[in-house]
């Protein structure tokens, strides 16, 4: 998540087949992190990921996942084209699993704590079923059919539900490297989202995690790469898209949904991140047909299109 990064997600998910032959000058992918899971799944060639003091060589079938704001690097390993499945996902975003939320946030900020992606052979990515269902997920992401997302959705929370079987059975060799306690920073990005139409001083965020406003924000930086005030910023615009995308609502009470005071402090944010304002936002979806609602059997139906 650079500071000029533009790209803001707006989807709690997003399913591609990526080639590298095909890519331009997209491919080496420079440095980069998100906050999104991301799951790499090599379909052909030898991939390299390369993350702060870690080199991961990814053969065909092999499979790694890689924490949120975790910045990492993607080429090829020997020069050759490479195919790869991405999967980039927001535990936080897909809420009909609540009862789990607390254990999916645990494995990710463990992973994350540690530096220890998951990495998995190509034999346990078969033996999880993980080949066919991310499979599955780029094709329904590329046909869009009717519930389209509710269908990768429930893929989705099978694929997690592998990967958090996988890293539980391979915790115990990991044991030693997991820190006595939880870093509290760690559990403030989601804290961020859920509350993120809500007024947030990092002043505040700071007390939650029992330290100092200087200590917390060091920390912070140190640990995401981004400092919390940007951060809030950051999923306060990609709400805004969401409800500029999948809502007829005004500006006025989209900046009261998102935290805002005004809603010219939100158009002032969204413009500076998107280069855009909402209403030029909000045209260019519309014209690329992501819209709340479609014709269907002569009615006005929801068209359920993927909500974060």
């Amino acid at each position: 998540m650079d500071e000029q990064n533009h790209d803001v997600q707006c989807l709690a998910f997003e399913c591609m087949r990526y080639h590298s032959a095909n890519a331009g000058d997209m491919f080496p992918v420079a440095a980069h992190s998100h906050y999104f899971s991301e799951i790499l799944l090599v379909r052909s060639g030898t991939c390299c990921v390369v993350r702060k003091g870690f080199t991961h060589i990814l053969r065909t079938g092999e499979l790694l996942y890689i924490s949120p704001m975790l910045r990492h690097s993607i080429e090829s390993a020997d020069g050759k084209p490479v195919v790869l499945d991405v999967i980039k996902y927001s535990a936080s975003r897909l809420r009909e699993i609540p009862s789990y939320l607390t254990d999916l946030r645990a494995l990710a900020t463990d992973v994350a704590q540690v530096r220890i992606p998951i990495q998995m052979s190509a034999e346990e990515v078969h033996s999880y079923h993980l080949d066919s269902i991310i499979e599955e997920c780029i094709r329904e992401s590329a046909r869009r059919d009717f519930a389209w997302d509710l269908h990768i959705r429930a893929l989705l929370y099978l694929m997690i539900t592998g990967l958090a079987r996988f890293w539980i059975s391979h915790r115990e060799s990991f044991a030693g490297q997991l820190p006595k306690e939880r870093n509290p920073v760690l559990d403030i990005p989601p804290y961020i989202e859920q509350h993120i139409s809500e007024p947030l001083r990092v002043e505040d965020l700071a007390a939650r995690c029992g330290l100092s406003y200087p200590c917390f924000t060091r920390c912070f930086h140190e640990f995401f790469g981004i400092s919390c005030k940007q951060f809030i910023m950051r999923i306060r615009v990609e709400t805004v898209e969401q409800y500029l995308v999948y809502s007829e609502l005004d500006l006025s009470s989209i900046s009261q949904l998102t935290g805002y005071t005004d809603s010219s402090h939100m158009v002032k944010d969204f413009r500076r991140m998107t280069g855009m304002t909402p209403g030029q936002y909000r045209t260019m979806m519309k014209n690329q047909s992501h819209v709340p609602f479609s014709r269907f059997s002569g009615q006005t139906v929801p068209n359920h299109t993927a909500k974060g």
